[in-house]
């Protein structure tokens, strides 16, 4: 009787999982806040959100990151297309009356490429865009900025790293992500360098952090009175549910620990009520991303056929 029901609950949870993936599809957009990303750790927060126009059908907008350059807003973000089930980076300029300019691609590789991490060095914009499928970590930069964007350097071969984030402190540079093969949800990787093309050395606690609601990166780090925050994903309950915002407590070539002191989404009272992945300062104001569920027809389709030639199996074998 009890191996029976537990057949029965196996077989309902998997109906119900293949429901939600044939019909129910993450889309996300992106939105601007004018306000420091700073005011997402005050616990009342009230900030009203601009959001791109919808992007077209059987795509979406997500990872925005943005710098400002002579008093112009230039913002770069994945531009995913269900058809392809790949990304490419997309970049758009905020107009001086506030609006957006139509999207244009400046990065298409032959791996999907999300997540496009922007860098300011010595008067230089570079980009550490994921690009987990060609197993590692590159830097990427703009001859003529914000267009024609060629690689410039591996910065950690071999690693299929997700979601990696630059930042500068204590006079060292350090590299965050998670690792696609080992995982990419739940487990925080380090590298660090004296500069930007390195030589990087992986931190030797890696993974210097196990936890799903709070190790994957999600955002811009940033510091106030001193003390550095990080932005990372809470996929605990859905892929993107929220962000946990980390202050790092300690952070050394020999040691790290942070301590998460905030949670940041979904946005309940807007359109893209379903979840938030992405932190990102720019300049004195924040980027954000919001997700949605609608049903896709290239989804439903991939979902199917990875469904009938691995998932049902397992679960009629008992797997």
């Amino acid at each position: 009787m009890a191996q029976a029901l537990n057949s029965f609950r196996r077989v309902r949870n998997f109906l119900q999982e293949e429901y939600d993936r044939a019909f129910r599809h993450d889309h996300w957009n992106i939105g601007i806040v004018d306000a420091p990303i700073s005011r997402f750790l005050e616990p009342e927060r009230m900030l009203d959100i601009r959001w791109f126009p919808p992007p077209q059908p059987g795509s979406y907008y997500a990872d925005p990151f943005g710098v400002v350059r002579g008093g112009v807003t230039e913002i770069f973000f994945e531009e995913y297309d269900f058809r392809a089930d790949k990304g490419v980076i997309s970049h758009v300029r905020e107009t001086a009356n506030g609006e957006f300019s139509s999207p244009e691609v400046e990065i298409d590789l032959r791996v999907h490429a999300s997540y496009p991490y922007l860098v300011e060095r010595e008067g230089r914009v570079y980009c550490i865009p994921e690009t987990s499928h060609a197993r590692e970590i590159a830097l990427y930069e703009a001859a003529d900025f914000p267009h024609r964007w060629s690689k410039i350097a591996t910065l950690v071969p071999g690693v299929a790293g997700v979601d990696p984030t630059l930042v500068e402190h204590d006079g060292m540079l350090w590299l965050f992500a998670s690792d696609l093969d080992d995982g990419p949800f739940s487990k925080l990787r380090i590298w660090y360098a004296p500069a930007l093309l390195g030589p990087w050395k992986p931190h030797p606690q890696n993974p210097v952090k196990t936890d799903v609601r709070s190790a994957r990166p999600g955002g811009t780090p940033f510091v106030i009175g001193g003390d550095l925050y990080r932005p990372a994903q809470d996929s605990s309950s859905t892929y993107g549910g929220s962000i946990t915002v980390n202050h790092i407590v300690r952070l050394t070539t020999a040691e790290f620990r942070e301590e998460p002191i905030a949670t940041v989404g979904p946005l309940r009272d807007g359109p893209y009520a379903h979840g938030l992945h992405t932190l990102s300062a720019v300049g004195d104001r924040t980027l954000v991303d919001g997700k949605w569920l609608a049903f896709n027809r290239s989804e439903m389709a991939r979902h199917l056929r990875e469904s009938i030639e691995v998932r049902w199996p397992r679960v009629l074998l008992g797997g």
